[in-house]
Parts: C-alpha cells; sequence; structure tokens
C-alpha cells in the first residue's frame, strides 16, 4: 500500500489554526442538519464525572483510515447499570482532574451518529492532520464529544476540565462552537506547552498564541498538541433571564499504532 506524501497544513506549521467551517461546509443557519445537531444539546445528560460543574456531554468513538478518508463508529462499549450506553474515555496522565481514570461517559444517540453534518465536520478535521509514514498506515482512532455548559444563577460559573492550560495527550483537538446564549467567558488562550498546569493571568505576552473567543456558529480551532497547551475559561451568565450556555462539538485524533 502506497501513502501520499501531503503537503504541510497551517494546523501543522504553526501548532494550532482557526476556522470558519459554515463557510468552509457551506452551512446556513437554516441548515437542517444544523437544526437537527443542535437539538442534540437539548437534553445532554450532566458529565456523571463532574457534578457541581454544570457540564454536559455525551461521547462517541470512531475510526478514519488514512489513506481513503473512510470513517466509521466504533460500538458503544459499555452499558450503565440503568441499561445506558456509555463509551469509555481514557487520557492517561494528561488531565490531572482525573489521572489513570476511564471515564465511561454517556454515548452519542443514533440521531447524532447519523447525522451527515457531524461527520462532514470530523472528515474537516482529519483532512487538516499529518501524520508519519508509519501511524498513516494504520487506522486513526477518532473521539468526538458533545460539551455544554450552562449556568442558570447569577454569581455563579459553569467550568471546563481542567480549568487550566493543558495538553489532551492526542496528536490533533479541535473545537467548534455550536452556540452560544446569554454567556459571558469562555474564553481561548493558546500558548507555549511549557505552561501546561498554569493559569492564562501566568502567561508572558510573547508566550502566548492567540487569545479569543469563540461567537458564531461553527467558529473553530484546532490545535497540534505538542507544540502547544491550550485553556477554555468558565462562562456565566449573562444580563438576560434565560440560562447562560456554550455549546462545542469536540474532536481529536490518535493513531491506533499507540493502542495495538
Amino acid at each position: 500500500m502506497s501513502i501520499a506524501v501531503q503537503p504541510a497544513s497551517k494546523l501543522v506549521e504553526q501548532g494550532f489554526a482557526r476556522y470558519d467551517l459554515a463557510a468552509e461546509l457551506g452551512v446556513s443557519d437554516s441548515d437542517e442538519n444544523l437544526l437537527a445537531l443542535l437539538a442534540e444539546y437539548d437534553d445532554l445528560p450532566p458529565d456523571p464525572y463532574a457534578p457541581g460543574t454544570r457540564r454536559y456531554r455525551r461521547y462517541a468513538r470512531g475510526m478514519i483510515l488514512p489513506w481513503s478518508g473512510e470513517f466509521t463508529w466504533i460500538p458503544d462499549t459499555r452499558i450503565g447499570e440503568g441499561g445506558e450506553r456509555l463509551n469509555g474515555y481514557y487520557q492517561g496522565d494528561h488531565n490531572p482532574e482525573y489521572v489513570g481514570v476511564v471515564r465511561a461517559l454517556p454515548a452519542l444517540r443514533e440521531s447524532a451518529l447519523s447525522n451527515p453534518l457531524l461527520r462532514d465536520v470530523v472528515r474537516f478535521d482529519f483532512e487538516q492532520t499529518r501524520w508519519n509514514e508509519v501511524d498513516s498506515a494504520w487506522p486513526l482512532h477518532v473521539g468526538v464529544h458533545l460539551i455544554k455548559l450552562m449556568v442558570d444563577e447569577d454569581g455563579v460559573e459553569a467550568v471546563s476540565s481542567p480549568n487550566e492550560l493543558h495538553q489532551d495527550g492526542e496528536p490533533f483537538v479541535f473545537a467548534h462552537l455550536m452556540y452560544r446564549r446569554n454567556a459571558v467567558g469562555g474564553r481561548n488562550m493558546i500558548a507555549t506547552p511549557r505552561w501546561r498546569g498554569r493559569q492564562p493571568d501566568d502567561v508572558p505576552a510573547d508566550e502566548v498564541l492567540a487569545d479569543f473567543e469563540l461567537v458564531d456558529t461553527l467558529e473553530s480551532y484546532g490545535v497540534t498538541d505538542v507544540r502547544c497547551s491550550h485553556y477554555v475559561g468558565p462562562i456565566c451568565k449573562g444580563p438576560a433571564s434565560e440560562p447562560g450556555e456554550r455549546a462545542v462539538i469536540l474532536t481529536d485524533f490518535t493513531p491506533m499504532t499507540q493502542r495495538i
């Protein structure tokens, strides 16, 4: 089998990149697949490993073949006590809140797995990644998270994990904003790797690679994990009476050579 050599991507060359996926994929606000995917966030279950953080999520695992781009979902790995389908998520020691813990997270529903837009997001992200000859000869593991921060009280925060600059342990990670409503915060910072484990205010200006907030639907960014650390800040409820919400899709890509 011959693997084609791809030119370096912006993501690889500078360690991070920002994207406008609505433009890249030709998605309008009235797109039926977008509306269906947005509906998945209406009843996301609370993160079972983070009570009190006001974080809600589902998680699925897939597999993509680098030589063809063919993508398939991996069957859910566990069944909970109440019959709920779950998937194990493991980050080794990269998340200080869950060192060595396999988190059994609620699985994506079939309605999300079959949504063409979600598959298009995964394929777009894959096309930004680059792999060496060994890794590109094996399937890639793909993690897909639907995550929502939601807070309905003044003076409290909904928090991401971990609440510090960090690296995820997967070679490439992408974040795509689905919506933000009446939310204050959600600051994103990308910095050099040495600031892993620190807070944004600790980072000197010359070590900050980017500092921004995602505002528009499908406004996105990706990171090359070994080349930077990254952070997303908590959100608070804004001035309106409705809850403050920030919803994202996260994807990550890892060569299965490390898992065999």
